[in-house]
């Protein structure tokens, strides 16, 4: 090798390792859903739960406290709670009212039902990201 090309040597290898090397161990790794999709699986989540609820208190004239009452009726909520949605549900003692509440990584839902009516809704954005939205008031 010329004594000019051993010199400048180093210069290239560590030119070569910036191009190839350094993207690649620089580059973000997302794997899993988007934020977007969790906030909008939370929102589903909460819907199914209100509806299942509603069908719910048609058949047994009461809201269920049991959240596995309601997976029985709806198969999207299942893969909706599989991503690592939180639920809490309550009933009141009489069975006429109930309150839940959905949280996602992003987004906190509350919602409360007495008969037919909804009677509170919230909605909190815990993380904001590119889709993450609340959504509007159900009547």
């Amino acid at each position: 090798m010329p004594p000019n090309f051993q010199r400048f040597l180093p210069l290239i290898l560590i030119a070569a390792l910036a191009i190839f090397v350094l993207p690649t161990v620089l580059k973000k790794h997302k794997s899993g859903p988007t934020a977007s999709t969790k906030a909008t699986q939370a929102i589903d989540a909460m819907n199914l739960i209100d509806k299942g609820e509603q069908s719910y208190k048609a058949a047994h004239t009461r809201f269920t406290p049991h959240l596995t009452d309601l997976l029985t009726t709806s198969g999207r909520l299942a893969s909706d709670l599989a991503i690592g949605l939180s639920v809490q549900l309550d009933v009141s003692t009489d069975g006429q009212s109930f309150l839940a509440r959905v949280s996602s990584t992003n987004l906190s839902l509350v919602r409360a039902r007495s008969e037919s009516k909804v009677t509170m809704q919230s909605c909190l954005i815990l993380k904001s990201g590119s889709g993450v939205k609340c959504p509007a008031p159900t009547r």
